[in-house]
């Protein structure tokens, strides 16, 4: 303690004889720990890839256990060759071999005529490249990129968009079926189709293309209702969306299922998960999707639905745009950060046909976290 002009300051004590370690991020204090917190939400997906095989069956459990087993060679591997500067992280490699797995696509639509992304159709492919994307996520943009300090990016994201971007850049513009791309527009510009002109967005064609695309392989394309009717394909479209899909990202394929699992998570690991991303990203998400729809016009229920919960859209909000080490620190640059995520990821699907576009948005996104952790910072006081 000392005294100067009457005022009392109170110095810290002083660090220069003790040696300060810090951990890699993310940085977790208190009766949480980052070990437990892996651990929690490993269990977590592993709730939805086992659920998942009920829409793909034995593929989905294969994909995510070679993902698994390929991040966690690839640290140990590294744990070896690099020593201190990349000790041993299995708990950490293996939440990210299943968000690899989680994110990958399988399933062919029932209505699809062409195939249009090689790695939905089977065989070898449907596992080789979840493993390549794993390997390469772990080596390069989770170790290697953990080497400066910080994870600027998204490692299975920027993983996913550079390895599928760059072999399938014409397929991967849409992971809708090729023959769909004028139904799905959204648009909505008045289309000449073969039985004469018709709006993308109208309610009959939209509802017919979504059920026709998530759908389940034994659907007639011709009749696909079992809620409902061509004229009223509302609650076949919810079904379909919300309940259980059969071709898209794997742990999107049941909404409701992300939802309470993620929720749980949250409610299990509360104050150390970054849950006001989520909550800016699914606010924001209906509140654009509402905007776009008076400005495209169409049905806007549909719009908002299929925004919303599309698999790649659900599971990013809960399970990738909450990552610790590549999202801000503060409470408003988490909400600034959700709301950007939402608001990049319908504009990415809109104009550009990328409907998988949250993954762009994500690795978009993750390069403003410098700038949003200046955002909100609360400021100290001072006390006599």
């Amino acid at each position: 303690m000392r005294a100067q002009n009457k005022k009392t300051y109170v110095t810290r004590p002083s660090m220069t004889n003790r040696e300060l370690v810090v951990e890699p991020s993310p940085h977790v204090t208190g009766p949480m720990t980052k070990d437990l917190l892996m651990k929690y939400t490993f269990v977590a997906l592993c709730i939805i890839a086992a659920v998942s095989y009920l829409s793909y069956g034995f593929d989905s459990i294969i994909i995510s256990a070679i993902s698994v087993l390929v991040a966690v060679t690839c640290d140990y591997l590294l744990s070896l060759i690099m020593g201190e500067k990349g000790p041993l992280n299995t708990m950490s490699a293996a939440v990210f071999g299943l968000i690899v797995a989680m994110s990958y696509s399988l399933g062919m639509p029932t209505a699809m005529a062409t195939e249009t992304i090689p790695t939905i159709a089977g065989g070898y492919e449907q596992y080789m490249y979840p493993a390549l994307i794993s390997a390469v996520g772990l080596i390069v943009f989770k170790k290697l990129q953990g080497l400066a300090g910080r994870k600027y990016v998204n490692p299975a994201a920027i993983t996913k968009l550079l390895i599928l971007g760059l072999l399938f850049m014409p397929a991967i513009s849409s992971l809708m079926p090729g023959d769909h791309g004028l139904s799905i527009d959204l648009q909505n510009r008045f289309t000449e189709g073969p039985f004469g002109p018709y709006y993308p967005m109208e309610t009959t064609v939209f509802g017919t293309t979504l059920i026709t695309c998530y759908g389940g392989p034994s659907l007639d394309p011709a009749n696909p209702y079992t809620f409902g009717t061509a004229e009223n394909p509302l609650l076949d479209v919810l079904y379909t969306l919300i309940v259980q899909k059969y071709h898209g990202w794997i742990g999107g394929f049941s909404s409701i299922v992300v939802i309470a699992v993620g929720i749980g998570l949250f409610a299990l690991c509360r104050g150390y998960i970054k849950w006001r991303i989520t909550l800016a990203y699914l606010v924001t998400t209906v509140l654009f999707s509402i905007g776009m729809g008076y400005v495209y016009g169409g049905d806007i229920i549909f719009r908002v639905a299929f925004h919303l919960f599309m698999g790649s859209s659900i599971f990013m909000a809960f399970f990738m745009a909450t990552d610790p080490a590549t999202t801000p620190l503060t409470d408003l640059g988490q909400i600034i950060f959700g709301s950007g995520l939402a608001i990049l990821t319908i504009l990415i699907q809109v104009y550009m046909g990328f409907l998988g576009g949250s993954i762009l948005a994500l690795v978009i996104m993750n390069l403003t976290v410098p700038f949003l952790n200046r955002v909100g910072i609360r400021k100290s006081f001072g006390r006599r």
